[in-house]
């Protein structure tokens, strides 16, 4: 439960619980990771006989996903809860589903056009990046005319500034042109917000009634030292991440680039892995300096994925951990070196705020620097438009991402600080849900709110260890090409079939879906009969059979939203008290389910 307030007035909501595999709780946009992991397992060993099952997979999965294939290359979020990653590694659902991409990715060019009566509002999309994609796609699904207006050249904002060894530019933009062309959606370019011919005042009065803002951050953040701004910006030789990014994405960087020169790399994600690795490809003897420590699990660990680190090390990037830089240093207007005092902590109880050691120092010399510590949005401008409260933040009901100060706009994605491509689709998905009420004129936040509650491990004997992960050979990385090596169909079905598929069957229905079974069938427990000798207890191993106290007496119970329909409590159950329900139930069982 929780209140709001709006026009004076305490409205309290209720949340609805719901328990899910804690993998689909991690990702943003609530993917159903159990149900196509196990419709993979079921493929049949044969590519030719498995085709048909592949493209119907991905076809469920674009439905609510359209960059579904772009994420088999580059989000692994979900894995960060896989409940197997203490029992042997986590399954490897990004590699499943980069396998899935493999397959579909040539068939999008011959997907059809959804088939849709566009007779709604007009609504404007302003960003074509992943926030901005994601919302102007379910949008165009419920029948709105949709425009996104795209500052640059090309659609998928920073996902063109990902490397091409971790994402073939091929694979994206094969996927966006797609997108727009199967919903319908209309895309006009060289329009930035703030300039003459785009402003959301015109938008307004060229009939648009709703706009979503996704522009991103399109700033590098500075470098800081104990709130005071570390110059540099006039010497040669520095220059931000993403700006190196932008141009190696262009091919405007000579793969002899930075031959014989030493390049420090400033930051601790995954954008300054992505920079140490592209320039340690164009030739530098790279090291990254993170202010964060070694250990990942430590509050202040290094945010950066764990493959990115390795992947860096195996390639020869040097990493120095714990220090933050106090100052850059110059000779003769150009960039020669940093003194970097030790960082003691990086976070406090109020957030990002490092502290430092500064008699422990250390000088690092270098021919470059490449500052990659963040990326901000265009304040400026944003206040310009009116979408700025009095203390210069975004004004945002975080539920329904509506702004306060501008009822028909929705902000989402990076111009509000969302750090993975797949939080901002996620922000994208909850604005296009939003927009959709607020043009038929529903309460925005009736039913929106959800506690997810992670479904516990199933209990095994064994638990299978996950597959190598296959990489070429450090020293025949010099090039962009891609290094990873992806699953080919038996190892994609040998890794589906390691999940423990530890959601409830009735948020899956996989068997169903393929005709193995007519409907689920939950268990009952007859009270007359139970004896509350607690066998079932021991018989499931999903945790769905219970004990409880009724009236005095002890007797058992099911849990429908864990329960797995396997049967086993009913074979063990000495009483015969328990049964599997009949189809009629069972579907008013899932229709309930449904229904939250």
């Amino acid at each position: 439960m929780w209140k709001t307030e709006a026009g004076g007035v305490a409205h309290v909501e209720m949340a609805v619980e719901q328990c899910l595999p804690p993998c689909q709780i991690k990702c943003p946009i609530n993917e159903d990771i159990q149900r196509t992991n196990v419709l993979v397992s079921l493929l049949p060993n044969d590519p030719d006989l498995a085709r048909a099952g592949i493209i119907q997979i991905c076809d469920y999965l674009y439905d609510q996903n359209p960059l579904f294939n772009i994420c088999g290359y580059i989000c692994g979020l979900c894995e960060l809860e896989c409940n197997y990653k203490t029992k042997g590694g986590a399954i490897r659902r990004r590699l499943i589903k980069r396998f899935l991409s493999d397959f579909y990715t040539d068939h999008l060019n011959e997907k059809e056009d959804l088939d849709i009566v566009r007779d709604k509002e007009n609504v404007a999309v302003i960003g074509g990046g992943p926030g901005g994609l994601m919302c102007a796609y379910h949008l165009s699904k419920k029948g709105y005319r949709v425009t996104i207006f795209e500052a640059s050249d090309r659609l998928g904002g920073a996902l063109w500034l990902v490397p091409d060894y971790r994402l073939p530019k091929e694979i994206l933009q094969t996927t966006v042109d797609n997108l727009v062309r199967i919903a319908g959606i209309d895309v006009k370019y060289d329009f930035r917000l703030g300039s003459g011919k785009l402003t959301l005042e015109r938008l307004k009065n060229e009939g648009y009634k709703a706009v979503f803002l996704a522009t991103g951050s399109p700033y590098p953040r500075v470098l800081t030292f104990e709130g005071q701004v570390v110059d540099g910006d006039d010497l040669l030789g520095v220059m931000y991440g993403h700006t190196y990014l932008y141009e190696v994405s262009h091919n405007n960087i000579a793969l002899n680039y930075f031959t014989c020169k030493s390049v420090i790399v400033i930051g601790g994600g995954n954008v300054a892995f992505d920079v140490a690795r592209s320039a340690k490809r164009h030739g530098a003897d790279v090291t990254v300096v993170a202010l964060e420590c070694e250990d990942k699990d430590h509050r202040d660990g290094i945010p950066a994925d764990e493959e990115e680190i390795q992947g860096a090390w195996e390639e020869g990037v040097k990493v120095i951990y714990s220090r933050g830089v106090r100052m850059i240093i110059g000779e003769a207007g150009k960039f020669k070196g940093i003194n970097c005092p030790r960082c003691v902590s990086v976070f406090d109880e109020n957030g990002f705020n490092p502290k430092h050691d500064c008699t422990d120092c250390i000088d690092l010399e270098g021919d470059v620097l490449i500052i990659t510590v963040g990326q901000v949005p265009d304040r400026p401008l944003l206040e310009k438009e009116g979408l700025l409260d009095e203390r210069g933040r975004m004004a945002i009901d975080h539920l329904t991402l509506q702004s306060l100060t501008m009822n028909c706009v929705f902000a989402g994605g990076d111009v509000r600080g969302i750090g993975f491509m797949i939080e901002a689709m996620g922000e994208g998905l909850v604005a296009a849900e939003s927009i959709d009420r607020y043009l038929r004129g529903v309460n925005m936040r009736e039913g929106r709110k959800r506690d997810y509650v992670a479904y516990e491990i199933p209990i095994r004997r064994d638990y299978k260890l996950e597959p190598a992960v296959l990489w070429i050979r450090p020293e025949e990385r010099t090039h962009f090409q891609l290094f990873e090596k992806g699953f080919t169909l038996s190892e994609a079905i040998e890794e589906a079939k390691r999940c423990l598929t530890c959601g409830p069957c009735l948020s899956c229905k996989a068997c169903v879906s393929i005709g193995f079974q007519k409907s689920l069938s939950p268990v009952e427990v007859d009270t007359e009969k139970c004896s509350g000798c607690g066998i079932c207890v021991y018989a499931c191993n999903y945790h769905a059979a219970g004990l409880v106290n009724l009236n005095g007496r002890i007797i058992s119970k099911t849990d429908m939203f864990r329960c797995k329909s396997c049967g086993m409590c009913v074979v063990a159950c000495p009483s015969e008290a328990r049964r599997m329900v009949d189809d009629d139930t069972a579907e008013k069982i899932s229709q309930v389910y449904a229904s939250l």
